[in-house]
């Protein structure tokens, strides 16, 4: 769609959307998972009931979570250690002296098995389960009791993480029914995690590619508030991706939505969660929070020669729960027609945004900044194809960029001064 934005449009409509659609989510009686891609609507299922612990794939991930919402627990034997892996393990008494371990609402790098520990971005190289040795990999130092899906209760340590695969040992509480595991993320190349069956002893392939989902609805272990304190507890909610960035408004007219402030963007995997619904003891059905509005944004990491920094890629996504039946999750979805709003866009405009290779894309700049700023443009793929510095005024400024050198795609335009960002998009065709 060619969408010419001009800059009266952009100052008075700047929270305009798109037609809403409503999205229909079943995750099968709480029987599966459902990967949702924002971009096209593509809902992907997955069983949710088929795995026990689940290993981070990234090149610095050392992070693993086990099934809690399938009936899997993890209890940290803090009395003793790895080394005591091939004694007999008595538990008469113990539970109540060893931790549980729940994985982590806030971050997917803090799995029940982390201790919460992720150390990469401690710089301890501590994950927990084990620690970082230079030139190595993570030495496991930990033992643990499991509950399995299937009931029955296993010891297990994670020994090592070396040249990407994890190696681990399991066996019964009596050093019975002895089995050794592994699980190598290259086999896995594209996925937030890889999954295993400590029952079966074998490894699945069970999600969408991280770049082909951006929400997970699903069951999830989450502490709820209980007699003045917080119980573990399963949910039906929503976890988002681990590039995605969600907003929150609360006391919001869900038609005329203002667009959120880059600060109210959350990194949080549960940032949309179960909150937005509520149980009526009373009438038994759940009610929703109706002046709640959510925003999704996809992020990306690029490097134009001042270090890593984020970018926003994609459309702006608006969200509104309009309802809940246990399983059934219906929203609806609306894509914002300003590119990138959680930064101030209300004086920057491009047009047209669809041109064709050797067509000039045209910069519109109307006020508010002023002084010397750095102009950049980036492909979808992290790669800056033009700088330039531009000084800005309180008048309205029109900058002409020739689009001969430029190969079809998406590109970000990127206008800097300070902490001041501006960003919008374009697409050669």
């Amino acid at each position: 769609m060619n969408k010419l934005i001009t800059l009266l449009a952009l100052t008075m409509f700047s929270a305009m959307q798109l037609s809403a659609q409503t999205i229909e989510i079943d995750i099968n009686d709480k029987k599966e998972s459902a990967y949702l891609k924002l971009s096209n609507l593509e809902i992907t299922n997955v069983d949710n009931r088929n795995w026990d612990i689940a290993f981070m794939n990234g090149f610095i991930d050392g992070a693993v979570r086990i099934n809690g919402a399938n009936g899997v627990r993890l209890w940290h034997v803090n009395d003793g250690s790895i080394d005591d892996y091939d004694m007999v393990l008595d538990t008469s008494g113990k539970f109540e002296i060893w931790s549980e371990l729940l994985n982590s609402t806030e971050k997917w790098s803090l799995g029940a098995f982390n201790l919460e520990s992720d150390g990469y971005e401690s710089g301890t190289g501590d994950y927990g389960w084990g620690q970082y040795a230079q030139g190595v990999g993570i030495i496991g130092s930990e033992m643990y009791v499991i509950k399995l899906r299937n009931g029955e209760y296993k010891k297990i340590t994670l020994n090592e993480m070396v040249t990407g695969t994890y190696y681990f040992s399991y066996s019964d509480l009596n050093n019975e029914n002895k089995m050794e595991g592994e699980l190598t993320k290259s086999n896995f190349s594209g996925k937030l995690l890889s999954y295993y069956d400590l029952a079966e002893g074998k490894s699945l392939d069970r999600e969408p590619s991280i770049n082909e989902w951006d929400l997970e609805f699903t069951r999830y272990v989450n502490l709820e508030a209980f007699q003045g304190g917080f119980l573990p507890y399963p949910v039906s909610g929503v976890r988002s991706n681990r590039n995605i960035k969600v907003a929150q408004l609360d006391d919001v007219d869900v038609i005329d939505t203002p667009l959120p402030k880059e600060e109210e963007f959350s990194t949080s995997l549960t940032a949309i969660g179960s909150d937005w619904k509520t149980f009526n003891n009373a009438t038994f059905v759940y009610e929703l929070k109706e002046d709640r509005v959510y925003f999704v944004q996809r992020f990306e990491t690029v490097d134009n020669g001042n270090g890593p920094e984020e970018m926003p890629v994609g459309e702006l996504h608006k969200l509104v729960f309009t309802g809940f039946e246990g399983s059934k999750f219906t929203i609806n979805g609306q894509i914002s027609s300003v590119s990138h709003s959680n930064y101030d866009n209300s004086k920057f405009a491009v047009y047209p945004n669809v041109i064709s290779k050797n067509e000039t894309v045209n910069l519109v700049y109307a006020g508010g900044e002023f002084g010397q700023a750095n102009l950049n443009i980036y492909s979808s793929t992290g790669a800056n194809v033009y700088s330039q510095n531009v000084t800005l005024s309180q008048n309205l400024q029109i900058s002409n960029i020739n689009t001969a050198d430029f190969n079809s795609g998406v590109y970000f335009v990127r206008i800097q001064k300070g902490n001041s960002i501006y960003t919008q998009k374009f697409v050669v065709r």
